[in-house]
């Protein structure tokens, strides 16, 4: 799945990934059950492929810095207009390269391609959540995108991934099902993987039912690179 597979989903305004809400397990494991508020300005968030997601506003809000990476100007543009959030804009490598300049929070977006981001983009990153990630990649691109992520970590980040399964045949993706095995597959060897929870959603994904879901699970990781 290519990058033009994307720009054109945000050109025809396609994106029924985006969530409006705060993704409850975000508020949960980085706020009721996260830091305390004076120690998280010292942390900072990667959100990879993170479109226009709210919980990046949510994350900078609860004192988190935030860095994010994503293909769409529209997305990027999008974030900080909908959210009435003034921004600066540069241009670094092969990224351009947007800031937040009103928040208690900074919150960085690079627009641009995720593989070809350096381990030194995410020099002081200390956390990251996927939620949307992974399971927006076919299986051939799961195993570069893990390599690429346990390139870019130092040892001791730790992410919160969401994954989903469900019946592959019943719908065609993205979303993609992935499964507990093909995590383990997939990071074990650079990452501890802890799973923390897990939840059958259907009843609360309307539009993913109607496209023929009669069974979906959101699965909770803790990864820790090693």
């Amino acid at each position: 799945m290519e990058i033009t597979f994307w720009l054109e989903r945000w050109s025809n305004n396609q994106t029924g990934f985006h969530q409006q809400k705060i993704n409850p397990y975000l508020m949960y494991f980085y706020g009721e059950k996260g830091p305390a508020v004076e120690q998280r300005e010292k942390l900072k968030v990667f959100v990879p492929l993170c479109g226009k997601s709210k919980d990046m506003l949510w994350l900078s809000q609860n004192r988190y810095r935030v860095f994010g990476v994503e293909c769409s100007d529209l997305a990027v543009k999008g974030f900080f207009e909908e959210n009435a959030l003034n921004y600066k804009y540069a241009e670094k490598g092969q990224h351009a390269l947007y800031q937040s300049s009103d928040l208690p929070s900074q919150i960085e977006i690079f627009q641009g391609d995720f593989f070809e981001l350096q381990a030194s983009d995410l020099e002081d990153v200390t956390d990251i959540f996927d939620r949307a990630s992974l399971v927006a990649l076919p299986v051939e691109m799961r195993q570069s995108y893990a390599d690429k992520m346990a390139e870019l970590q130092k040892p001791g980040v730790r992410t919160l991934l969401v994954t989903l399964t469900f019946d592959h045949t019943e719908m065609n993706g993205p979303p993609f099902s992935v499964t507990e095995d093909e995590v383990n597959a997939l990071y074990a060897n650079n990452f501890s993987v802890q799973k923390l929870l897990f939840k059958d959603v259907i009843e609360e994904e309307h539009g993913l039912r109607n496209r023929g879901l009669t069974s979906l699970v959101e699965t909770v990781y803790k990864l820790v690179r090693k």
